[in-house]
């Protein structure tokens, strides 16, 4: 999902509770912050040696050790912060936008967005886990060069000759010496 496409759906739905769903059935708690959206830019070199650069939107959620009942982001309130963010720099808005969010049972995650939910009073924003993988292969087009593709074939390892004439006499065990 594009930046441009979350924010209109805050924008069509204010007022409505904000809820996360980092995996199936475990949410992030009501109380939480966002406490920074982020502009990300990549810059990289694949194993196939091709250069690939993008862009995406981070948006940090975090929850306070100590538990605010009182305190809790809706549409609104969500898209007020990306006009704040906005009035400092743009927030690139043709990104896909992805969450970042991590707590005690769950290792801190940039997690896409896999659907929205409307709940008639609220949106469940449902994130799903990221794969890594290889574009290298994802660029092949046929089945050969996908073999082919990632890190090229594996070379065979040299062998290490070792003879017990290379051995010092003091760390070496002979025959008959009693060391064994």
């Amino acid at each position: 999902m594009k930046t441009t496409e979350f924010t209109n759906i805050l924008k069509e739905n204010p007022d409505k509770a904000l809820f996360f769903e980092y995996q199936t059935g475990q949410y992030v708690r009501t109380d939480y912050h966002i406490t920074e959206i982020k502009n990300v830019n990549f810059d990289t070199v694949d194993c196939g040696g091709i250069r690939n650069q993008w862009s995406e939107v981070h948006v940090q959620l975090w929850e306070n050790e100590i538990p605010e009942p009182d305190h809790a982001v809706d549409t609104s309130k969500a898209m007020k912060i990306f006009d704040v963010v906005n009035r400092v720099r743009e927030t690139y808005p043709e990104s896909v936008i992805k969450f970042e969010y991590g707590n005690s049972i769950f290792p801190t995650a940039v997690l896409p967005v896999h659907q929205i939910k409307d709940t008639g009073n609220a949106l469940i924003v449902q994130l799903i886990a990221d794969q890594t993988t290889c574009k290298a292969k994802d660029r092949a087009t046929t089945p050969e060069e996908k073999a082919a593709a990632c890190c090229g074939p594996v070379s065979e390892k040299p062998k290490i000759r070792i003879s017990l004439a290379s051995l010092q006499a003091a760390e070496s065990c002979e025959p008959g010496s009693g060391c064994c």
